[in-house]
Parts: C-alpha cells; sequence; structure tokens
C-alpha cells in the first residue's frame, strides 16, 4: 500500500464567496455546476459535482474510486454523508435570494445497505420541505451506480440575515489553467493487501493499525485521518482542518467534520467486538456547533460507547479543534456474531 499526503501538495480550488453570494442562490449554484465559479477545495479532492438543479431540489454525484473504500473495503459511510450534506444544502440554496447565507445545523442518515466499491458514481438527490426567514429543512436519497437506494437522510439549516447591500462582495480569484497532474481522486489509490486481521477481535484490529501493522484505509490517506487511540469502549481519531477540505465558502466542509465523526462511531463499536462479527452501520446524526476554518490544526474525535448489546451497539463522539468544541454525533451500528469472513 503506497502512503501518500495529498495535504503537502499546493491548493487546488477556490473559495467562491463571498463575491459569489452578490447572486441569487439558484445563480451561485448554477455557477458552479457551469464552472463559471471555481470549485471548492473538497470537490477537487474527491470529484464531487453538482449534476442538476430546479427550484427547491439538487442533484449531486460523487466517482466511487478506491479512495472512498473504509476499512472493511465498502464506500465508508461518512462519505455518504459529505455527499448528502452538499445536496441538502443545494436544495436549501436554490430558493435564497441574493447575499443570504446559510449552513448545515443538523444532518441525519440512516443507510439501507453497504455501497461497494464498483465502476460508476454515487448520486445524492435532494429536495427542500421547509423554508422561512431562519430555518430549513431538506431531505436527500442516495443511490449507488444501479439505482439503489443506499441511504436516507435529513438536514436542518439555518438561515441567517442577509449580508448589508454596502458590504462589496469581491470574486474569488481564478484558478491557474492547469496543474499538470490529475486531481487527486483520478488518481490510483492504495490498495490494502489481503491480510488475516478479519479473524482477530474489532480492538486487535484497531491496535494493529495503531503499530503500523496494518495500514490505514484509502479514504484515510485522502482525508489525512488518523487513529490516535484505541481501548475497549474509547477510540480517538485525528484528522487535520486541511484547506483541501474547505468549501464553497471557504471553511471546512460540514461532511468531512461528519465523515471524521462516523469514524469514531463506528470504531468504538468495533474496539468492543469479539472475533469474527460482522458490523454494520445503521445511522448515524450530525450537530453541527461551529464554522471550522482550514487552518491546519488538528480536529479529534472522541467515539464512547453508550450501549453495546449482542445486535445493536450505540456510541456518540465529540469533535473538538483545541479546546473548542465543533460538532458532535451519534451513530447506532449492527452486530452479527460468527458473520464475518
Amino acid at each position: 500500500m503506497t502512503a501518500v499526503d495529498i495535504r503537502t501538495e499546493p491548493l487546488r480550488g477556490r473559495a467562491a464567496y463571498p463575491g459569489l453570494a452578490a447572486l441569487s442562490g439558484m445563480q451561485q449554484l448554477e455557477a458552479l455546476r457551469s464552472g463559471a465559479a471555481p470549485a471548492p477545495s473538497i470537490a477537487r479532492l474527491t470529484g464531487r459535482r453538482i449534476i442538476a438543479l430546479g427550484p427547491g431540489t439538487a442533484s449531486f454525484a460523487l466517482p466511487v474510486t478506491g479512495w472512498i473504500a473504509g476499512a472493511k473495503g465498502d464506500v465508508h459511510p461518512g462519505v455518504l454523508a459529505l455527499l448528502a450534506d452538499g445536496a441538502m444544502y443545494g436544495a436549501v440554496h436554490t430558493e435564497l435570494p441574493p447575499r443570504t447565507p446559510t449552513t448545515t445545523a443538523e444532518l441525519a442518515l440512516t443507510f439501507l445497505g453497504a455501497a461497494r466499491v464498483a465502476p460508476g458514481e454515487l448520486t445524492a438527490s435532494a429536495r427542500l420541505i421547509h423554508l422561512d426567514a431562519a430555518l430549513a429543512l431538506a431531505e436527500v436519497f442516495l443511490r449507488d451506480s444501479t439505482g439503489r437506494t443506499v441511504a436516507h437522510g435529513t438536514s436542518r439549516c439555518s438561515v441567517f440575515p442577509a449580508i448589508d447591500p454596502s458590504v462589496e462582495l469581491v470574486p474569488a480569484a481564478p484558478e491557474p489553467g492547469s496543474y499538470g497532474t490529475p486531481d487527486p481522486w483520478q488518481r490510483p489509490a492504495p490498495v490494502e493487501p489481503v491480510g488475516t486481521w478479519r479473524a482477530r477481535s474489532g480492538l486487535e484490529q484497531l491496535t494493529a493499525l495503531l503499530t503500523g501493522e496494518r495500514e490505514r484505509p484509502p479514504v484515510d490517506h485522502l482525508f489525512g485521518v488518523r487513529l490516535a487511540g484505541a481501548e475497549h469502549g474509547r477510540v480517538v481519531f485525528t484528522m487535520p482542518a486541511s484547506p483541501w477540505l474547505s468549501q464553497e465558502w471557504g471553511t471546512v466542509h460540514g461532511g468531512a467534520l461528519a465523515l471524521l465523526a462516523t469514524s469514531a462511531t463506528s470504531a468504538v463499536v468495533q474496539s468492543t467486538a469479539p472475533a469474527g462479527t460482522a458490523f454494520a452501520a445503521l445511522d448515524v446524526k450530525v450537530n453541527f456547533l461551529r464554522a471550522v476554518q482550514p487552518d491546519g490544526r488538528d480536529l479529534v474525535a472522541t467515539g464512547t460507547l453508550l450501549h453495546a448489546g449482542r445486535r445493536l451497539a450505540i456510541a456518540t463522539a465529540e469533535v473538538v479543534q483545541g479546546d473548542e468544541r465543533v460538532a458532535v454525533s451519534t451513530g447506532s451500528t449492527a452486530l452479527t456474531p460468527g458473520a464475518a469472513r
């Protein structure tokens, strides 16, 4: 498996705001979809793009590559959260007037089956449910390349007062015409060699990651996620708040925070699983507490087990940066003893 650190490369992508905020929400998204506005860095990192827009609707797509594989070889559930967050934000944004900022305050997803790493793309189709001067609600369906629904979600967005007309909104500088190499998602992804780790307990598997005996999964390389600690019922993950994770407004994408939190809620359940136990994420709910600047400082997610039954486990994760709590999440995981192969 080839170790990579994309964060050491010159940044690609630009924040389209605040300049783009002078347009209506629909016009902003159309500019991003057509390429008239620069793509954000998170899109250059993952290949995420807007594929369809309408009044109160938005559809986003993400290419399925080896880069988004988690530790089990399927698409990491956090990647679905990232795609869902963008589409629901887009559905809300299509109905906003100029100079009206909004942000995702809460994201909830129910997973309906593992999304396989197979040629094609994932799509997220979202629609606006409610919008007023302070609050918006949206829902989303995520499907794989065969059209199978793999997740359903909802989000609550905060709508802020309009930016004062006297404030000048300056457009972002254009990007260079070419970087000479493909974007990260277009490059060959690292491949983990087949081993005997599935025969070990969950905590032994996590310990192997800590010691370097087992390589990190590709999605962790792409986003910079690292396991920093693991014990029975408690895990710690870190991820730098890299500019590569920036969305259109220039702050760290909420979906990237959701991915980090989902890693923690899933792994803490794994830390208690006996050898041979299969586990699958059932749902996740993330509350975003504050915007995160892409200043490179570590985000730290601590996962704690709340409930452990024979067939179901519930965990929580707290994401902090320094002494500030930036997100909290809760996730449920199904356990199937003796099912792992």
